[in-house]
């Protein structure tokens, strides 16, 4: 093991910031918040006066084009589910992009006054936090634009093998328990061309459809690969 490897590990259990880890009494200034799927906890441009932790749910980050489209690009659970938190350590006033729910969400709000400052005063939460966002940065550096240089077709690929590679871990197909018009979202296609290119995998064998959902083995996500890099 190397110097740095060994200075990694010393601090591998700080890498998490989400409501588990706040302080008692940062926990006690939360407000419990209800929210239905698909409504907004923020809307980009507002001023991030709140930190939401989420406690249970999945949200997501949605940014508006001038076009009408929207595109969703990450998501937020009880894990990762912290809402603000860039926009506080960044000193932005404001909300970088939309939070809207994808399924029924609880969150802890918490005045971003009290958040900063706990953060600035413990460095084991800042410690948290910069290794989270630069987690973030890490993964986004790599794949921003990937997209820009794929046709259709293999947008849909790409998005189905990153699904196939992130739900594999219990076994050898995936179910992907998506709307088309979320998918869509994601890699910046209307829902009708998703619709096309999806039959079109269907049709060459690299998903097949269950329950109205589609599914992918792990013969059809190496398949999936194959034609996507080596075109």
């Amino acid at each position: 093991m190397t110097k740095l490897t060994e200075a990694w590990q010393q601090y591998h259990a700080e890498t998490s910031f989400n409501w588990s880890v706040l302080p008692e009494a940062l926990q006690r200034q939360a407000e419990t918040v209800r929210f239905p799927a698909r409504s907004l906890i923020v809307t980009r441009g507002e001023m991030p006066s709140y930190i939401y932790f989420i406690q249970s749910g999945i949200v997501a980050g949605v940014r508006e084009y001038e076009n009408g489209n929207e595109y969703n690009y990450f998501r937020l659970d009880n894990a990762n589910g912290c809402i603000g938190l860039l926009e506080l350590l960044a000193q932005e006033t404001s909300y970088v992009a939309s939070i809207i729910c994808m399924t029924e969400v609880t969150a802890a709000r918490i005045d971003a006054a009290a958040v900063y400052c706990a953060i600035m005063e413990d460095i084991n939460l800042l410690r948290r936090c910069t290794a989270l966002l630069a987690s973030d940065l890490y993964q986004r550096s790599g794949s921003d634009g990937a997209l820009y240089y794929f046709r259709g077709i293999d947008r849909v690929r790409y998005y189905l093998i990153a699904y196939f590679e992130e739900n594999s871990k219990h076994g050898d197909s995936v179910t992907v328990q998506e709307e088309y018009q979320n998918i869509a979202s994601h890699i910046g296609m209307s829902v009708r061309t998703v619709g096309r290119n999806i039959q079109k995998l269907r049709q060459s064998g690299e998903i097949l459809s269950k329950n109205r959902h589609i599914l992918i083995t792990r013969e059809q996500y190496l398949k999936m690969v194959q034609a996507i890099y080596e075109e």
